[in-house]
C-alpha cells in the first residue's frame, strides 16, 4: 500500500460522508482510509461503520472521549498506518477526482 489517509471526524455527520466518498471516487486506489472519531455524539460512527462494511480499505479508530483538539486524533491515526505517504483530509472538505 502506497498512501495512508486519514480524516479525522467530530460530529461531522452532516459532511463526513461527502468527504469519504470523495476518498472511495479517487482514480488512484491503492490506498488505506483510516477514520479517526473523536467521540462524536451524533451519527458519525453510524456513518463510518457503514463505509467500513462495503469497503476493505477503510480502518476506524474510535476515541471513547473527546480530546478537544485537533492534533490528536490525527497523531492517533497516524500510528497505524501502513502507506508510504500519509494524507490528511478534513472530515468536512472534499476532493476532486
Amino acid at each position: 500500500m502506497k498512501i495512508s489517509i486519514i480524516i479525522t471526524s467530530y460530529n461531522s455527520e452532516k459532511y463526513l460522508k461527502y468527504s469519504i466518498n470523495s476518498v472511495l471516487k479517487q482514480t488512484y486506489d491503492d490506498f488505506e482510509l483510516i477514520i479517526v472519531d473523536d467521540a462524536s455524539k451524533d451519527k458519525s460512527l453510524k456513518i463510518i461503520n457503514n463505509f467500513k462494511k462495503k469497503d476493505k480499505r477503510i480502518k476506524s479508530l474510535f476515541l471513547k472521549k473527546n480530546s478537544g483538539t485537533a492534533s490528536f486524533p490525527r497523531n492517533e491515526g497516524v500510528k497505524i498506518t501502513k502507506g508510504e505517504y500519509i494524507c490528511f483530509l478534513d472530515a468536512d472538505d472534499v476532493w476532486d477526482k
